[in-house]
């Protein structure tokens, strides 16, 4: 099954620790209760962290701090996001 996931690039042996990142943006939900960090790694890849508003200014990680991805691109993470009823309130 290893070589399906090399073919397609559904799942990657490179670790992420230590790797910097960039984050190119930050997405909110229109009722401002959700929020998606887009983060590009120096290597290549690029993740999600998803945030819930708690109370005030607070917002707390979803998934206990674990990011979603890998994503081809910021973009192809853009537009995953914006669709999920997760994040648009469905």
């Amino acid at each position: 099954m290893g070589w399906w996931k090399k073919l397609f690039g559904r799942a990657s042996d490179r670790s992420l620790d230590g790797a910097m990142y960039q984050v190119t943006t930050t997405l909110y939900s229109r009722d401002g209760k959700r929020s998606a960090e887009i983060r590009e790694f120096d290597n290549g890849q690029t993740y999600l962290l998803e945030s819930e508003w708690v109370a005030g200014t607070e917002f707390r990680e979803r998934h206990e701090g674990r990011m979603v991805g890998p994503f081809r691109s910021p973009k192809h993470a853009e537009q995953f996001i914006v669709t999920t009823a997760w994040f648009t309130g469905d």
